[in-house]
């Protein structure tokens, strides 16, 4: 599933037995991209609805930028005034130490009477330098509170900070991590110093959303970062999960060459997808909940899609992705569930840079973006051994929430009493269809016409590109389920 301030998607959770239907769980982000099962799901996180997410971060983005407007001297006698010169110059030095390796520099415009930020940042710069970044930066966002005072008492403000970054060949176009930080002048002639660092919250957030735009990144939090290669991915881990690291990433890397080997042979060449994954790996859910984000996870695993960092004019908007897995999950008690969830999330991220990221109230069918990830996490595999199997055939025999009317799952009922998984498998089972009928080129084409489609017309385009109606799409589906299922 995909989340993030923009969207999530999840994997859905897999203890409770399929055949029967799940207690309510707790009701996840608004667009998933994720593996949430009665088994397992994706999410993509943060501010709004779906597809509005992304779009409206970017907006923002660009409007934080132009808001960062600081005080110019009055020229009155003991005025305390922080210029945009001062704030450019004290983030244009941190941007250099970071990119050169001077972690001296880099920690100089803290506050060094305090012991335990130093500390922080200084190892915030070890992890950084370990991770293979291509591209780093520090830019200005919005700034909040006094940045002068004529009484020439000192100033303390908050000022927001964008961490750009880009990992080669992971990420299509730089993307940012934001961060809040608080300013202190303590007199005219006093340096600028930053007193606190913490996670910027979004431009427009919910209840149900991240506090924070892409905050912790895992250099932030773990006091080491270990970095495992895996193919043309990552996979990063707590120091206390090296060894993990080391044995997941032979199934990260098979996991990304099959999606990938997918799209090559069926998907349009010249479509915007990356040719790694970066894959951060986590223990319970609030961990979960606290990695590229600060919110309450209910996954097995979620894709955070980011946006593209100052591409107004970009026609990718969404940079890159974030893929973070539980390894409590009952995923990863087999070798086959960790390949099934990698496989689940890395094909949310294989083609989040597809998004348009225009507005829209409802945002992209979740029954596409999820069912197309379940749909290249399991295929080659009987729908008789799928774990949602049986849980549909209950749904088919009615004893479900809610009964099979022959009609694809809507984005405004998609967590409704505990719906989530038989909707996954809905999804699953419509690409399936598609695949049979229409052939593996036409799906591969929809998909990439209903992430391109502008607003709410995911479902329109993509039944445009097989040449059919959604009426007549769900007669043939509806008797497609009902000989898989029943």
């Amino acid at each position: 599933m995909t989340t993030g301030p923009g969207y999530q998607q999840q994997y859905p959770p897999q203890w409770q037995q399929p055949w029967q239907a799940p207690p309510p769980p707790p009701p996840p982000p608004k667009r998933r991209t994720g593996l949430w099962v009665t088994l397992g799901v994706v999410s993509l996180v943060l501010v709004v609805a779906v597809g509005a997410g992304v779009g409206l971060v970017i907006r923002s983005q660009r409007a934080g930028q132009q808001q960062a407007v600081g005080a110019t001297p009055s020229g009155e006698p003991g005025t305390v005034v922080v210029t945009d010169q001062e704030i450019a110059q004290l983030v244009a030095g941190h941007s250099k130490a970071l990119a050169s390796g001077d972690v001296k520099a880099f920690t100089s415009i803290f506050d060094q009477k305090n012991a335990a930020l130093v500390r922080q940042q200084t190892r915030v710069f070890t992890n950084l330098r370990k991770v293979p970044l291509a591209e780093v930066s520090y830019k200005t966002l919005q700034r909040e509170g006094r940045a002068e005072d004529s009484f020439g008492r000192g100033v303390t403000f908050t000022q927001d900070i964008a961490f750009v970054h880009k990992f080669a060949g992971i990420d299509l176009r730089p993307v940012s991590e934001w961060y809040r930080w608080t300013l202190r002048k303590a007199s005219a002639n006093a340096p600028l110093v930053v007193t606190k660092v913490g996670g910027a919250p979004p431009p427009i957030s919910d209840d149900e959303g991240s506090k924070t735009m892409y905050y912790p990144g895992p250099w932030d939090i773990w006091p080491d970062i270990a970095v495992v290669k895996a193919g043309a991915s990552l996979v990063l881990a707590r120091p206390q999960d090296a060894a993990l690291a080391r044995r997941v990433a032979p199934t990260v890397s098979r996991a990304a060459r099959s999606a990938l080997g997918y799209w090559q042979a069926n998907g349009d060449s010249s479509a915007p997808v990356p040719s790694g994954f970066l894959v951060a790996l986590t223990a319970g859910k609030a961990q979960l909940g606290g990695l590229f984000r600060q919110s309450k996870a209910t996954e097995e695993g979620v894709t955070i899609p980011m946006p593209t960092w100052g591409g107004g004019g970009d026609p990718v908007k969404v940079g890159g992705s974030r893929i973070v897995l539980d390894t409590r999950s009952p995923f990863f008690a087999t070798q086959a569930g960790i390949l099934e969830v990698s496989t689940h999330e890395i094909a949310h991220a294989l083609v989040a840079g597809l998004d348009s990221a225009d507005f829209s109230l409802f945002g992209k069918a979740n029954w596409i973006v999820e069912g197309f990830a379940e749909y290249v996490a399991n295929r080659g595999r009987p729908i008789t051994s799928n774990l949602r199997y049986q849980e549909g055939r209950a749904y088919l025999a009615g004893q479900l929430a809610v009964p099979f009317r022959g009609e694809l799952p809507t984005n405004a009922l998609w967590d409704f009493k505990g719906m989530v998984s038989i909707n996954y498998l809905m999804g699953h089972l419509a690409m399936r269809h598609i695949a049979q009928e229409y052939g593996e080129e036409k799906l591969a084409a929809g998909v990439l016409a209903a992430y391109s489609a502008p607003g709410d017309s995911s479902e329109a385009a993509l039944f445009k590109t097989l040449g059919t109606t959604k009426a007549a799409f769900e007669r043939q589906w509806a008797s497609y389920v009902r000989e898989q299922l029943g």
